[in-house]
């Protein structure tokens, strides 16, 4: 990314001069938690993968506009309720919610406008707006609607080549269609996820050790990403390199540690046997509230030879 400063030469001349100078932005991995509930399960987990950021609305473009200006996207995940891009306890009337034939018809009002902004900001939302009002002499795109269709345009268009953008919701996929227009934010080869069944998004569970209870240690990082297993098509993704929607029929586990960001898995409606057990470890494994409990409470066997037996059984956890 290319910045201009004002700044003072040393060698013999004292006047200001402007310099272009090439500022490398930090390349993260980009989780936003629009639940105010679900900000605390990311912090009781460890994670060197994801940078958790709380927002309100992805309809706050200033605050979606810093985060572009700040980092580069390798993989972009958005914890939410199934096509509601902000908070649900700010007021349904202040909810950002979006679907694809709102998006087709904010696609044609940009079409109409015919003009290349200089920024993706509230004064082109309102641009798009007065635009919207002459297309459609009623239901129309409001400003809610137009924000939040831009706020999705900048971060999806902000992916780097090869990344990932995950919106872990209930039901997003089933209107596949969805996944499709959201893809047409970007000319970059990138997935686009989205889930035909409920999706976790908080997770606080109990964990009962004897007579003792260690509660909310659960996270939806490191878990079978899915409530019920009702639709077999599972996670869906818009692949734009090969133009393709993908329909996997497997589940999805996002990881917290480690070279993987995610993987698709088998599953049925009923997790085996073998699935419940890696997914109760797994929670237990990463959990910075259980290391606490154990050290506190188990007497049987140390922490450090603990993770060393899980680890035993699940290398991949390493």
């Amino acid at each position: 990314m290319e910045r201009t400063f004002r700044i003072k030469e040393v060698n013999g001349d004292t006047s200001f001069q402007e310099k272009t100078l090439i500022v490398e932005k930090k390349k993260i991995n980009l989780l936003i938690v629009l639940e105010l509930g679900g900000v605390a399960q990311f912090k009781r987990t460890y994670n060197d993968i994801w940078e958790v950021i709380k927002l309100e609305s992805l309809a706050d473009l200033s605050k979606i506009r810093k985060l572009c200006t700040t980092f580069e996207f390798k993989n972009i995940c958005i914890v939410h309720h199934g096509n509601i891009f902000s908070d649900t306890s700010i007021g349904k009337a202040s909810w950002a919610i979006l679907f694809a034939n709102k998006i087709r018809e904010i696609k044609l009002v940009i079409s109409r406008l015919g003009e290349i902004p200089d920024a993706i900001d509230d004064a082109y939302a309102l641009k798009i707006l007065e635009k919207s009002k002459l297309v459609f002499a009623k239901n129309g795109p409001d400003e809610l609607k137009i924000k939040t269709f831009l706020g999705l345009k900048i971060l999806i268009s902000g992916l780097l080549d090869e990344g990932a953008f995950i919106s872990v919701a209930c039901n997003e996929a089933d209107e596949s269609a969805f996944l499709k227009e959201l893809a047409d934010f970007t000319i970059k080869n990138i997935k686009i996820f989205g889930n035909t069944n409920f999706s976790i998004i908080d997770d606080g569970s109990d964990y009962k050790y004897g007579k003792l209870t260690i509660y909310n240690y659960h996270s939806i990082l490191n878990t079978y990403l899915s409530s019920a297993w009702q639709d077999t098509r599972g996670w869906l993704y818009y692949d734009t390199k090969l133009k393709e929607l993908i329909v996997t029929k497997k589940e999805l586990w996002l990881h917290s540690k480690g070279k993987e960001i995610y993987t698709l898995l088998d599953r049925k409606s009923k997790l085996t046997q073998v699935q419940i057990d890696k997914e109760h470890y797994a929670q237990l494994y990463f959990s910075k509230k259980y290391e606490t409990f154990h050290r506190k409470n188990v007497t049987t066997i140390s922490y450090e030879n603990w993770k060393k037996q899980i680890e035993q059984k699940y290398p991949d956890f390493k």
